[in-house]
């Protein structure tokens, strides 16, 4: 069962889709589980995909597995901590991300470019 820790969790749940077989396909692409856990999560209207809201490359996952879903007809239920809420909110959060990466690669690459004129005086 895949683990929703309210405090820093963004998960997707199925509550209705066209083909079980289909979901099941696409959830195993971004989780090494069983088909019969999926199979189980999809009909408990439980998580299917969990990720911290911290962590980029999983968040990026969590968007391509949703999308997935969506396209063959799923209807999603995506919740951050105690609330549901939209696509478009979690494609805010990845472009924070993105932004808070290239921020911080920035200020690494000043700070290098600092030490090597260091260096080089």
């Amino acid at each position: 069962m895949t683990e929703f820790n309210i405090n820093r969790s963004i998960g997707i749940a199925i509550t209705e889709y066209n083909s079980l077989s289909k979901c099941i396909s696409i959830i195993r692409k971004y989780r090494n589980c069983s088909m019969a856990e999926i199979k189980s999560e999809i009909d408990s209207k439980d998580f299917v995909f969990v990720c911290d809201y911290t962590d980029t490359e999983e968040l990026n996952k969590l968007i391509e597995c949703h999308d997935e879903l969506a396209n063959e007809g799923c209807l999603l239920i995506i919740q951050e901590q105690d609330r549901p809420i939209t696509r478009t909110i979690l494609q805010n959060l990845k472009e924070m991300h993105d932004a808070i990466h290239e921020e911080t690669m920035s200020m690494i690459d000043m700070e290098v470019g600092e030490d090597n004129n260091d260096l080089l005086n």
